[in-house]
């Protein structure tokens, strides 16, 4: 028996709707793509890791930062793996739900000491390599990362290496336009874990702060990436301190490079 007209419009109108219903709830639960972002996620031998959505230009200057300490070691090395950051459909990006980061490779020139012959006039090569990370926002306690100090040899201070844990972040990255119109700027304290070698013989269990300016990827810069360090005892760094544009305490990073992001 044939169902009344008024019957089968009816089903037709439970079954359209049944059909947008179930569009609208895959539509939230289908991963997209999310167009411009790649979530990156940096891996040290010091075993820490963290993972963090950058768009191209961010994730140009990650790589250069982790390709600069295999170039000029330090005793730090850190891989990056990419992936398409993806969320539902009609639903917003995933994002690591972490902090800011610095990280970087290369290495900066020092003055060498007066007591060595022409001394006052020559300089002495320092590597670095760095990786640190912020627990929940852009300043606090960090969640892992390494800063070591390297001293090559055949230069007119014997070999030396520094190692050292990161225990308070700070980033500036709100405040200027981003690199290369601007710069970005992080501040770390951090606990010495091991030295070897004669010029960080007593520094070994002493805490020193560091300021790192990130001018952008190397060859769109204007100026290049510039560090400054002291010794400090302390819990957490103020921003600023110490500043890495300083003249008489600074140094700039002649080759590789610091990248700093700011927390999503």
């Amino acid at each position: 028996m044939k169902a009344p007209k008024t019957t089968e419009a009816f089903m037709r109108r439970i079954t359209v709707t049944f059909a947008m219903a179930l569009a609208l709830t895959l539509a939230t639960a289908l991963p997209v793509a999310s167009e411009g972002l790649v979530d990156a996620t940096v891996t040290c031998d010091d075993g820490t890791t963290f993972t963090e959505a950058l768009d191209a230009g961010s994730l140009a200057s990650l790589v250069d930062a982790v390709q600069a300490m295999t170039l000029f070691p330090a005793d730090l090395s850190c891989a990056v793996a990419q992936a398409p950051v993806v969320h539902a459909l009609g639903g917003v990006a995933s994002a690591w739900p972490g902090g800011g980061f610095i990280v970087g490779g290369g290495r900066f020139q020092v003055g060498c000491p007066q007591n060595v012959p022409l001394g006052p006039f020559l300089t002495f090569w320092v590597n670095f390599a760095i990786s640190a990370h912020t627990v929940n926002d852009n300043a606090g306690d960090v969640r892992g990362g390494t800063l070591n100090l390297t001293i090559p040899a055949n230069q007119c201070v014997g070999p030396s290496h520094l190692t050292s844990k990161p225990y308070c972040l700070r980033i500036d990255a709100d405040s200027a336009p981003p690199p290369p119109d601007g710069a970005w700027f992080a501040y770390l304290w951090s606990h010495v874990t091991n030295t070897s070698g004669s010029f960080w013989a007593n520094a070994e269990g002493t805490n020193f702060a560091s300021g790192w300016k990130d001018t952008g990827n190397p060859g769109h810069q204007a100026s290049p990436d510039r560090e400054a360090d002291h010794p400090t005892n302390g819990s957490c760094p103020a921003a600023g301190s110490p500043n890495p544009d300083d003249p008489y305490i600074s140094h700039a990073i002649l080759n590789g490079n610091v990248t700093i992001h700011a927390a999503p």
